[in-house]
C-alpha cells in the first residue's frame, strides 16, 4: 500500500479542487490518498487548535494511523503552506519516503506582518462548491507567533529524502526568489518552474 496525504495551505479548505486534483491523479498510480483538513478548521470552525505545531501533530497522527497496514511509500503533497508543512514534517517524521512542496514559503517570517500588530487577522475563503460565497475567519496572532519556531530551509538543508518543488513564475503570493531560497539549500531537489502560472492556480 502507498499512502499520499494532501495538505492544504493557509485556511484553504481540503475540498478545494487542486486538492482533489491531487487526488484522482495520486488514486489512478496506486496511492490511497486522504485530504487533511489542517487542525479540523472547516469541519469545527475553531480557530484555538489551528496552527503549524498541530498541523504536525495531526500529520504524525495519520502517518501512525496507517501503520498497521504497512505502506510502501508515505508521501506529503502541500500547497503554499502546506507545502511548507511538508517540508518540516517530511523532515522530522519517520515513515515519510518522499516530500512534494507547491509554492512554499522558507519560512513563516513574512506572515507576521499579515496581522499589523493586531491580536486577529479577519481572512474569508471562498467555499468549494460556491465561488461566490465565503467563509470568514479570524485568526489569532498566537497562530503566526507559533509559526515562528519552523523553517523550511534548515529542514531541507537535513533531509536526504527524494524532495520535490514546484514554484510558480508568476506567484506574488509567494514569489519565486522565496521559494528559491528552499532550492538552494536543498539536497538534489527535483524542481519544476512553471511559466504563466500564479500562486492560487486552482481557480484556473
Amino acid at each position: 500500500m502507498k499512502l499520499a496525504l494532501l495538505l492544504p495551505g493557509y485556511l484553504d479548505s481540503p475540498d478545494y479542487l487542486h486538492m482533489k486534483t491531487f487526488e484522482k491523479g495520486l488514486k489512478k498510480l496506486g496511492y490511497t490518498t486522504e485530504r487533511l483538513d489542517p487542525c479540523d478548521l472547516w469541519k469545527t470552525g475553531d480557530v484555538k487548535n489551528y496552527t503549524i505545531t498541530n498541523y504536525l501533530k495531526q500529520i504524525q497522527e495519520r502517518v501512525d494511523a496507517y501503520k498497521n497496514q504497512n505502506p510502501t511509500e508515505v508521501v506529503l503533497v502541500g500547497h503554499s503552506m502546506g507545502g511548507f508543512v511538508s517540508i518540516v514534517a517530511g523532515s522530522t517524521i519517520g515513515g515519510v519516503i518522499k516530500i512534494v512542496s507547491l509554492c512554499s514559503p522558507p519560512d513563516r517570517i513574512g506572515s507576521v506582518e499579515d496581522w499589523g500588530g493586531k491580536e486577529f487577522r479577519h481572512s474569508k475563503r471562498d467555499l468549494p462548491n460556491e465561488p461566490k460565497k465565503f467563509r470568514t475567519f479570524d485568526i489569532p496572532y498566537s497562530f503566526a507567533k507559533d509559526g515562528l519556531q519552523y523553517s523550511a530551509v534548515e529542514e531541507v538543508k537535513k533531509m536526504h529524502r527524494p524532495l520535490m518543488i514546484f514554484i510558480a513564475l508568476e506567484d506574488t503570493v509567494c514569489p519565486p526568489e522565496l521559494t528559491e531560497e528552499i532550492v538552494v539549500s536543498a539536497n538534489n531537489p527535483y524542481v519544476i518552474r512553471q511559466e504563466n502560472m500564479g500562486h492560487d492556480f486552482r481557480h484556473s
